[in-house]
């Protein structure tokens, strides 16, 4: 599973296209003027907090209208949650309350 690929792709009810991502490394956020070697290292230090945790990102994404919907899990619940959301999606649902994930929120594009 990777920030490069997604883990799922689904139609929901209104034919909208949604792609499921999971991954470990949580980017890091863009500095204003950051330079390219700074940028190179936020990405070194996000990868190196990534290895000690046991944290994981869902993120489930459309394009048309652009809109994304974030949950964090474990990785013994990973799977679980990724069928949790596809299952949801497919119903034309967002399940923002599961036993095994955190919902972190909603924002456009």
């Amino acid at each position: 599973m990777s920030v490069f690929r997604p883990a799922r792709r689904l139609d929901d009810p209104d034919g909208r296209l949604w792609e499921i991502y999971a991954y470990k490394v949580r980017p890091p956020r863009p500095a204003p003027a950051a330079r390219r070697l700074g940028r190179w290292l936020a990405w070194l230090r996000a990868v190196a907090r990534s290895l000690r945790s046991d944290v994981w990102t869902i993120e489930a994404v459309c394009y048309v209208p652009r809109e994304r919907y974030t949950w964090r899990t474990t990785r013994e619940y990973r799977d679980h949650v990724l069928a949790r959301v596809e299952g949801g999606l497919t119903r034309g649902d967002v399940p923002t309350r599961m036993t095994y994930a955190v919902f972190v929120g909603w924002r456009p594009g």
